[in-house]
């Protein structure tokens, strides 16, 4: 129980236990308007839940608690549809909620507000609100939530909900919509089917429908309407992960018309995606006789628990060589496995080495693990062998088009199908852990490229990466939200100098400046992590008003500012396509803002800021002595109380970005053996 309310109940405890009937009365006369809100908050994780809560809090038997709780049900006024709204999201575990307040949803945003176990916090933008909600799960899905204004709010959080979606970010959004009652005239927070519209967004989304007059009907309203809203919550904590919408209109949130009682059966949790046993069985059957295996995982695996263990047992029994999908272009930055976590870990696969290829030539049986691109202009052609798909969300790897008639998928959640798949191989096979079947070079093969960048580059891109893996080190269980693009290439390059058992968190939905929210979002709701967001200089243009909640709540953060000066992606792309598009760069269009100062921005709003230049192209004794002021304003900014930045300048020259950015696809860029 919360603490306010565990001191209200002291409140009723310092008086005599009569009856439940009087004592319920007192409660609730001492609650005030807060009576219904307090009584949902109490019985919304069950019946048992209240008495335990009431029984400790009063220090009095099971038996009187119980004759209470049910006084407090019959006594207690009905809640409004906004305080429903908060108790379900409390009970839930929401612990924050974002909110750019307007005038449909006002309810809304004061229900959650005065709703103990969670914060209100006021995003300044709609859109902000959105990320910051998804930013709250990034982790932890459906830890956090919004509240969006109507059709003008929604519509701003439009590409949020897009991206959540593509990243698979669990969180429910409330959007206040108008009245019934004027909603058929398409007032200015209105819009017709938006709802409909909007949740082309999500996997799902429910509106609140009138509420009916007479009581009785009302309470069955009530009952259904607390049902959808714990709906919503499940389907946001289910992989794969989603945004729900739920739309209530703002007389829906107002009215008083949701029965405690309505609250009384304790939340589902979430359904377990276990995979058929069947299916899993077949798999294993597959896995038993293959004499060459790959498994090829794409980096949403690694956010379910048990995946690395899986991993690592059924490659120490069969001898498998695990790959990881890399991206070389758009977003560059994702978690990896690690050689000391899976031993058959080869790195990330390379459609530019020999050896890789001859990898999956050789392969008699190809193991997928969360597809979601593992398509040819990612990964290059396929193997034609047996294959295994292990997925959440098996029409992603479907659409990829590389599964016959005779491969098998195994939906479900891939830890525990790995897990389960390793026990039964080690069973069937007692004889093995074999060695790898394939040869120590492929572990090396992850770095081959055809545009290899000079010596004196590379060191210094390695002396930048392991000035940031520093600054992570210094940092309590570490996150790293990218949103670079280019600068994650360069990261991604020494990903092992990187710290172990820090979570890196990239953004496959290509919405460049989503990084400050999502990454403000998740440094508000888990204050004990330390959060560094690394950003592209287009990025923090579009994004820069995420910064204002960081400075009102006090977020400990760190934000890393690549400032190249231009689009150098866009600009390499263009001149692959066309060697004079943009004036080969010579034309302003990619190039930044002349005179935007990054570091006044932020100083202005608040936030404490250094500009750090690396010239990587000048003598090394010079690039060290800027590495050096690197290290050390990260170092400052890490320790910082509160929101800090730090913009990395860096040249714009073709060779400081050489072999980063890849610009055609691997579609025919390997021949596979027939």
């Amino acid at each position: 129980m919360h603490a306010r309310d565990h001191l209200a109940l002291q409140e009723i405890a310092r008086t005599p236990f009569t009856t439940a009937d009087d004592t319920a009365r007192s409660l609730l006369e001492l609650a005030g308007p807060d009576g219904p809100r307090l009584v949902g908050h109490l019985i919304a994780r069950g019946r048992e839940h209240a008495v335990d809560s009431l029984a400790a809090a009063l220090d009095i038997t099971p038996a009187p608690a119980a004759a209470l709780t049910e006084a407090l049900c019959a006594h207690a006024p009905r809640l409004t549809g906004a305080e429903a709204v908060a108790v379900v999201l409390a009970a839930a575990g929401v612990g924050v909620v974002f909110g750019y307040p307007g005038t449909s949803e006002l309810a809304l945003c004061d229900a959650v507000d005065r709703t103990p176990g969670m914060e209100m916090i006021n995003g300044r933008g709609d859109k902000e609100s959105a990320f910051m909600a998804a930013g709250a799960g990034l982790l932890s899905p459906g830890r956090g939530a919004a509240i969006l204004h109507g059709a003008r709010g929604l519509t701003n959080a439009g590409g949020a909900l897009a991206d959540a979606r593509r990243n698979e970010l669990g969180s429910v959004y409330v959007v206040g919509l108008p009245s019934t009652g004027s909603a058929a005239f398409l007032p200015p927070h209105g819009e017709e089917n938006l709802l409909g519209a909007m949740g082309e967004f999500s996997d799902w989304w429910w509106q609140a429908p009138p509420v009916p007059e007479e009581p009785q009907a009302a309470g069955a309203a009530g009952a259904a309407f607390v049902a959808r809203l714990r709906e919503a919550v499940r389907k946001v904590r289910q992989a794969p992960h989603r945004p729900a919408l739920i739309g209530v209109p703002q007389d829906v949130a107002e009215r008083r018309w949701v029965p405690v009682a309505a609250l009384e059966e304790p939340p589902l949790p979430p359904a377990a995606r276990h995979p058929d046993a069947e299916v899993t069985m077949a798999a294993v059957g597959l896995l038993a006789t293959a004499v060459r295996p790959v498994l090829l995982i794409d980096d949403y695996a690694l956010r379910f628990d048990g995946v690395r263990e899986g991993l690592d047992r059924v490659s120490r029994v069969l001898g498998a060589a695990v790959l990881q999908v890399r991206y070389r272009r758009g977003p560059m930055l994702f978690e990896r496995l690690r050689a000391e976590e899976v031993t058959g870990f080869a790195g990330w696969l390379n459609p530019y080495s020999d050896a890789h290829g001859e990898l999956l030539d050789r392969c008699d049986l190809l193991v997928t693990v969360e597809d979601r691109n593992i398509y040819p202009r990612v990964v290059g052609p396929l193997p034609g062998c047996r294959k295994i798909v292990l997925n959440t969300d098996a029409g992603k790897a479907l659409k990829n088009g590389y599964l016959g008639p005779d491969d098998l998928v195994v939906d479900g959640d891939p830890g525990v199908a790995l897990l389960r798949m390793a026990e039964l191989l080690e069973i069937n096979l007692p004889a093995r852990p074999q060695t790898p079947w394939f040869g120590p070079e492929v572990a090396a093969e992850s770095d081959v490229t055809p545009e290899p960048a000079e010596a004196k580059v590379v060191r210094a891109r390695r002396d930048i990466a392991a000035a940031v893996a520093g600054a992570l080190a210094a940092l309590p269980r570490p996150v790293l939200v990218d949103d670079s693009q280019m600068f994650g290439g360069l990261l991604a390059e020494s990903y092992d100098a990187l710290p172990p058992g820090l979570r890196i968190l990239g953004g496959h939905g290509g919405f460049v400046g989503s990084g400050i929210p999502l990454a403000t979002g998740l440094a508000v709701s888990e204050p004990d992590r330390g959060v560094l967001c690394t950003l592209g200089d287009q990025a923090f243009t579009n994004s820069f008003q995420g910064l204002v909640a960081a400075v009102q709540q006090q977020a400990r953060i760190t934000y890393l500012v690549c400032n190249n000066g231009q689009s150098v992606s866009l600009l390499k792309q263009s001149a692959a396509s066309g060697p004079d598009w943009f004036g080969a760069g010579q034309r302003p269009m990619l190039r930044n803002v002349p005179g935007l100062d990054y570091c006044a921005i932020a100083r202005a709003i608040g936030v404490k800021a250094t500009s750090v230049e690396v010239p990587v192209l000048a003598p090394s004794s010079e690039v060290s002595a800027s590495v050096a002021r690197l290290s050390e304003a990260l170092e400052s900014a890490v320790a910082t109380i509160g929101p800090a930045l730090v913009e990395l300048r860096l040249p714009a020259e073709p060779e400081v970005w050489r072999g980063i950015w890849v610009t055609q696809g691997f579609e025919t860029h390997r021949r596979v053996q027939a």
